[in-house]
C-alpha cells in the first residue's frame, strides 16, 4: 500500500497524542474533584460577580431575571440562556437548547448530504434524531464564531468552517451567550454573530457546591421495532473557595452518557428522477411548463437506521483572585462517539424508460420495469472538542490589562464506513411497471402481492459484485493563539475610557479520506438469507408505510470483514491521497474603541483590522490521455486576506431597565478551506485540451455591512420584551456546494473546462425579530405562577449567484422566513412546568442547476415542528425532579424536497417520541 506523505494523519503517535490529550482533561478535572472533597462542610450554592467585564456583570445561576439583566446591559444585541433555562426543556444537546432563542434555527445536516450519499453528514445523520448545526438570522454555521469561555473553538468539519454542536450536552454550562452584533473588541469573521459557551468557574460560589445529576430516557420508535431504545447520562460537579481569604476558586465536572436511537427514513437514488412531460424521451422540462409540478419519481429507497452515541467529557478551572490580579486556568474536553447502521429495501427504476409519444409531440415519461437491492452499510461519526487556556487580568491605577493564550482542538470524522450491497436477479425484480402513489408524503410504489412476495424474500438476493466497500474519513483542526486588551478608564464627562488590543490565532487543519472499494466478501451466487452478518428481520421497514422485510444484523461484523479486505488491496498514489489536504491559517489583528456617555445615551466607535494569511498543500491528480497516471504530486497555494472593520454602536438609556439600540459594522467570513484548495485533477485529453477541477485561491472573502437597531425591557417582576429590526448587504456571497464544485466558463487556450468555486454576487438578508415573557404574579395564590412566554423570527433573503445556468434573484442557502417558539409554563413554590412549542420554517438547502435546476427545483427542507413538555419540582433538601417529553405531537425530525412546494421527490425522516425523567441533588 502506496503510503502518504502526510504521515500524521495515519501515524499512531497522533492518536497516542489525540488519547492522551483526552485523558489529561479527563484527568485534571477527576484531580480537581478530588482536591474540592477535602475541603470544608459542603453548604447550598450561591454564586457571585464573576467579574468577566462583559455582559455577565451580574451572574446568578438559575435565575432568569439575571440572564435578562444581562442582555439589557450588553452594549450590542445579546441573547442569554442560562444553565436553568437550558434544563427546563428536553434537549439533548445544545443545539436544540439554542433553538428556542429568537433568531435561531437548527438542522440535523450541515444542508448539503445529497440522497442515498450521506455517510458523513447526509441524511444518515437526520436519523440520529437530534439537531447538529446552528444558524443565525438566515446565516448557517460557518458565518458564526464559536467560543469556549472566550476561546476560539476549532473546526473539524472536513468541507466547511461549521462546527457539530451536538457533540455538546446541556450540562456543565453556566451560560450561552449568544450576541448578534460585533464591536471591534470581537473576531471580525462573524457576519451572522458569535455563540459564547461558558462554564462556571470556582469564584463564583460563596459556598461550597456538590451537584450530582442523573437522567434516564427511552425513545419510542426503537421500542416499537422490539430495539434497544433506552438512554442514560451522569453528571458530577463540585465547586470549593480555599487558601487566605478564600481567594482561590476551583470548579470541576465530569460526565458520561449514552444514547439508543432509531429512525424510518424514506430516500431516493441520486439522480432517479426526471420530468414526467418532457421534449423527447426523457428529455428537457417543455416551455412554459411548471418545473415543480412536472417531476417523476424513479426510484424508492426504504430505510432504516439505528445506532448509540455515547457522550462524555470534563471541564476544570482553577482561578486566584488577588488586590489587583486575578489569574486562571481552564480546561475542557468533550467527545462524541456514533456508531449507526442503515439499512435499506429499495425499487430502483431507473434506466427502464418506456416513454409513450404523445399528439402534442411530447413524451410522457415512465419506467416498465425496476431493479430490488439491499443495501447495509455502517455510518460512524467520531467528533472532539478540546480547549485549554491560561489567562489573567491585571489593575494599574485606571489601566486594566487582560490576557489570554489558549490551546483548541477539534475532530470530525467518519472512520469505518462499511457497506455491502445485495441484488435479485433479472428474473426475480419488479418485472412491471414502476409506479407510485402517495400517502402523508410518503411515496408508495404499487406493487401487486407476487411483486412484493418476491421483494420480501431473502432468498432472492444475491450478492453483488464487487459491492464491498470501506471508506477511512478524518478531519481535524488545531488552534492555538493569544490575545492582550487594554482598558484605560478616562472618566471624563463625555469620553469615559479606552480599549486597545492585539490578537493573535494559528490554525492547522489536515484531512484525509481513502476508499477501498470493489471487495467481494462471499463468493458470487452467496443470498442474504445466508449471510452471516444477518441475525433478525424486521417485519416492516416502516410500519403502516412500507411493508417490505428489512432483515438487519451486526454492524461492526461488517465493518471488521470489510476493513480486513480493504488491508489486501494496495491503492495508488492518486487513490491514497487524492482527498489528502492540510493547510495553516494565521490571522492577526489590533483593534481600538471608546466609551462615550452623552447624557442617557452611550455610543462607542470602534476600528479593527484583521490580516490573514492562509498556505494549503493539495493533492494534484494527473491522468494521461490514455486514462494512465500522470506525473501525481503534492501541490500548495497560499492566499492572503486583509479587512479594516470599522463599527458604531450607540444606546439610550432610560432607565435601568430599558434600552434602545442602534448598531453598524463590518464583518466578513473567509471561504472554506476545501473551497481554497480542495484538491487538483488534471486530465490531459487525447485532442490535446485539458480539463481541470480544483479549488480557488484567489476566492475573495465574503464581506457584510451590519445593521441593527432594537428596543428591549427587563423589568423587576420578571416582564420581558424586544423588539429588533437587522439588516445584512452582502458581498461576493459564496454558497455551500459540500465536496463538489460547478463547472465555469473558460477562454484560456489549450484548457477545456475548469471546475472550481466562484465568487457569486451581492446578497441581503433582513428581518424581524419578537420576543416577550410575562409571568402574572399579581393573580392570587397559586394562579401567581402561570406565565406565557415566546419569540417570533420573520426575515427575508436574495441573493445574485452570478451563474448562468439558474435563476437570479434567489434565496439564501439555509434562510428560513418564518421561525417561532411559544410556551406557556408554571414556575412557583419549587414548582416549574412547561408546555413549548417550536416551528421552523421551510429553508433553502442546496441550489440545482440547468434543466433540472432553477427556483423551481432547489432543495428545500420543508417546516419542522416539535411539542415538549416538562415538570420539575424542587425540594428543599436540595434535591430536583423532573419529567419531560419531547415530540409529542410525533412529527417528522427531517422533510426535505426538490422544489419548495412539490412532495413529488421527498426525503423524510421519523424518529419518534422521547421521554425523560431526572434527579439532580445540591449539597
Amino acid at each position: 500500500m502506496t503510503r502518504s506523505t502526510f504521515g500524521g494523519l495515519d501515524d499512531p503517535r497522533a492518536d497516542h497524542a489525540r488519547r492522551s490529550r483526552g485523558a489529561w482533561l479527563a484527568g485534571s478535572a477527576a484531580g480537581v474533584l478530588l482536591l474540592a472533597t477535602l475541603g470544608p462542610a459542603a453548604h447550598a450554592a450561591d454564586l457571585n460577580d464573576d467579574g468577566g467585564g462583559d455582559v455577565s456583570a451580574v451572574v446568578v445561576n438559575g435565575k432568569r431575571n439575571a440572564s435578562a439583566a444581562q442582555q439589557v446591559e450588553a452594549i450590542g444585541a445579546t441573547n442569554v440562556l442560562s444553565a436553568d433555562q437550558i434544563q427546563r426543556n428536553p434537549d439533548q444537546n445544545v443545539v436544540d437548547a439554542l433553538a428556542r432563542l429568537p433568531g435561531v434555527s437548527v438542522s440535523p445536516t450541515d444542508n448539503m448530504g445529497s440522497p442515498s450519499q450521506g455517510n458523513h453528514h447526509g441524511v444518515d445523520a437526520a436519523g440520529r434524531g437530534e439537531g447538529s448545526f446552528v444558524s443565525l438570522r438566515g446565516l448557517n454555521g460557518a458565518y458564526n464564531v464559536n467560543l469556549l469561555n472566550g476561546v476560539n473553538a476549532a473546526q473539524g468539519m472536513p468541507y466547511s468552517r461549521q462546527i457539530e454542536l451536538s457533540l455538546l450536552p446541556p450540562v456543565g454550562l453556566d451560560r450561552i451567550v449568544v450576541s448578534k452584533t460585533s464591536t471591534a473588541d470581537m473576531d471580525g469573521d462573524a457576519i451572522g454573530g458569535t455563540i459564547d459557551f461558558r462554564t462556571p468557574t470556582g469564584l463564583d460560589f460563596k459556598d461550597p457546591m456538590t451537584r450530582i445529576y442523573v437522567q434516564a430516557g427511552l425513545a419510542q420508535l426503537p421500542l416499537r421495532y422490539g430495539l434497544k431504545g433506552g438512554s442514560g447520562l451522569a453528571q458530577a460537579e463540585l465547586a470549593r473557595r480555599f487558601g487566605a481569604d478564600s481567594r482561590f476558586g476551583i470548579y470541576a465536572t465530569a460526565y458520561y452518557g449514552k444514547r439508543n436511537f432509531a429512525s424510518t427514513m424514506q430516500d431516493y437514488q441520486a439522480g432517479q428522477w426526471e420530468h414526467a412531460i418532457s421534449d423527447g424521451e426523457q428529455g428537457s422540462n417543455p416551455v412554459g411548463m411548471d418545473k415543480s409540478d412536472n417531476l417523476l419519481l424513479t426510484s424508492l429507497n426504504a430505510q432504516f437506521t439505528r445506532g448509540q452515541q455515547r457522550r462524555y467529557g470534563a471541564i476544570a478551572s482553577l482561578d486566584w483572585e488577588g488586590e489587583r490580579t486575578t489569574l486562571y486556568a481552564r480546561g475542557s474536553f468533550a467527545r462524541s462517539n456514533i456508531d449507526q447502521e442503515v439499512y435499506q429495501k429499495s425499487v430502483q427504476a431507473d434506466g427502464y424508460s418506456a416513454g409513450v409519444l404523445r399528439p402534442d409531440g411530447l413524451y410522457q415519461n415512465a419506467e416498465d420495469d425496476g431493479e430490488y437491492h439491499y443495501w447495509f452499510e455502517t455510518s460512524p461519526e467520531v467528533s472532539e472538542l478540546d480547549s485549554f487556556q491560561l489567562g489573567g487580568q491585571s489593575k494599574f491605577g485606571r489601566l486594566t490589562v487582560d490576557y489570554n493564550a489558549f490551546y483548541s482542538w477539534g475532530e470530525n470524522s467518519a472512520p469505518d464506513h462499511a457497506e455491502i450491497t445485495y441484488q435479485t436477479d433479472a428474473d426475480h425484480d419488479l418485472n412491471g411497471p414502476f409506479t407510485v402513489t402517495y400517502r402523508d408524503r410518503y411515496p408508495i410504489p404499487q406493487l401487486t402481492p407476487a411483486q412484493l412476495a418476491r421483494l420480501n424474500d431473502s432468498r432472492l438476493f444475491l450478492v453483488g459484485e464487487d459491492s464491498g466497500e470501506f471508506t477511512s474519513s478524518h478531519s481535524e483542526q488545531r488552534k492555538t493563539g493569544g490575545k492582550v486588551d487594554f482598558h484605560y478608564d478616562v472618566d471624563g464627562d463625555v469620553l469615559r475610557d479606552l480599549a486597545f488590543g492585539a490578537k493573535y490565532v494559528e490554525s492547522r487543519r489536515e484531512t484525509s479520506s481513502r476508499d477501498y472499494s470493489g471487495l467481494n466478501p462471499y463468493p458470487a451466487g452467496s443470498t442474504l438469507a445466508d449471510s452471516p452478518l444477518i441475525d433478525r428481520t424486521l417485519g416492516q421497514t416502516i410500519k403502516g408505510v412500507y411493508p417490505y422485510a428489512l432483515p438487519i444484523g451486526d454492524g461492526a461484523a461488517l465493518t471488521d470483514l470489510m476493513a480486513r479486505l480493504s488491508k489486501a488491496q494496495a491503492l495508488s498514489a492518486d487513490d491514497f491521497n487524492k482527498n489528502t489536504m492540510s493547510g495553516t491559517e494565521k490571522v492577526s489583528s489590533v483593534y481600538v474603541l471608546a466609551n462615550l456617555k452623552l447624557g442617557v445615551v452611550e455610543v462607542q466607535p470602534g476600528l479593527r483590522y484583521e490580516h490573514t494569511e492562509i498556505h494549503d498543500t493539495f493533492w494534484n491528480q494527473v491522468t494521461n490521455p490514455d486514462d494512465s497516471a500522470g506525473a501525481s504530486a503534492f501541490a500548495s497555494n497560499r492566499t492572503t486576506y486583509d479587512f479594516v472593520l470599522p463599527s458604531v454602536h450607540a444606546n439610550y438609556r432610560p432607565d435601568a431597565e430599558t434600552v434602545v439600540r442602534a448598531s453598524i459594522w463590518r464583518s466578513y467570513v473567509r471561504p472554506a478551506f476545501f473551497q481554497l484548495a480542495g484538491g487538483r485533477r488534471t486530465t490531459l485529453n487525447p485532442d490535446g485540451s485539458i480539463d481541470i477541477t480544483e479549488g480557488n485561491p484567489n476566492l475573495k472573502a465574503i464581506s457584510a455591512v451590519n445593521y441593527d437597531v432594537s428596543y428591549e425591557h427587563a423589568g423587576a417582576s420578571g416582564t420581558q420584551v424586544m423588539v429588533g429590526l437587522f439588516l445584512k448587504d452582502l458581498s461576493n456571497y459564496l454558497y455551500d456546494r459540500g465536496n463538489t464544485y460547478r463547472a465555469q466558463a473558460v477562454a484560456q487556450t489549450g484548457i477545456s473546462s475548469i471546475s472550481r468555486p466562484e465568487n457569486g454576487g451581492d446578497a441581503r438578508v433582513y428581518g424581524l425579530e419578537v420576543s416577550g415573557r410575562r409571568q402574572f404574579t399579581e393573580l392570587q395564590g397559586w394562579l401567581g405562577g402561570l406565565g406565557v412566554s415566546g419569540n417570533l423570527t420573520l426575515q427575508r433573503s436574495k441573493v445574485d449567484l452570478k451563474d448562468p445556468d439558474t435563476d437570479s434573484g434567489m434565496r439564501m442557502q439555509g434562510s428560513p422566513d418564518l421561525l417561532y417558539n411559544a410556551s406557556l409554563f408554571y414556575d412557583r413554590d419549587g414548582l416549574t412546568a412547561s408546555l413549548a412549542y417550536r416551528y421552523g420554517g421551510p429553508t433553502l438547502v442546496s441550489y440545482r442547476f440547468g434543466d433540472y435546476g432553477g427556483a423551481d427545483l432547489n432543495e428545500w427542507q420543508r417546516a419542522t415542528r416539535t411539542l415538549d413538555a416538562s415538570v420539575a419540582y424542587q425540594f428543599q433538601s436540595g434535591l430536583k425532579l423532573t419529567l419531560s417529553a419531547s415530540n409529542l405531537l410525533n412529527d417528522y425530525g427531517y422533510y426535505r424536497t426538490v422544489g419548495r412546494d412539490s412532495g413529488t421527490i421527498p426525503q423524510l425522516v421519523s424518529s419518534g417520541r422521547n421521554a425523560f425523567i431526572s434527579a439532580a441533588y445540591s449539597f
